[in-house]
């Protein structure tokens, strides 16, 4: 585990204190001679350092098939192809059909 420099300890342990105080930062400073801009200075770093990230759920959808080619039979099957499909399969598979 990383320990913290001795002035970043100084400064999460005032940051975790003032927490707990129910003070504003400005009066929590005057108590504590502390300068206020530093204050806030440490208290944004560390923030922005402890962030955490969130998962979200995410919907994910199939891509849409559409059909741009329909072959009927007469004996009524039906074959519905894309237009990305490729001529020499298609000539093939019509091949084999008749």
């Amino acid at each position: 585990m990383k320990t913290l420099s001795p002035r970043r300890e100084f400064w999460a342990e005032h940051i975790q204190t003032w927490r707990t105080s129910g003070l504003t930062q400005v009066a929590y400073c005057e108590q504590h001679n502390l300068k206020p801009k530093s204050f806030g200075y440490w208290f944004r770093r560390r923030e922005s350092a402890t962030e955490t990230m969130t998962l979200v759920p995410v919907s994910l959808r199939g891509p849409q098939v559409t059909t741009d080619l329909l072959l009927r039979h007469s004996s009524g099957w039906e074959l519905a192809l894309s237009s990305t499909v490729e001529p020499a399969w298609l000539a093939q598979l019509l091949r084999e059909m008749v």
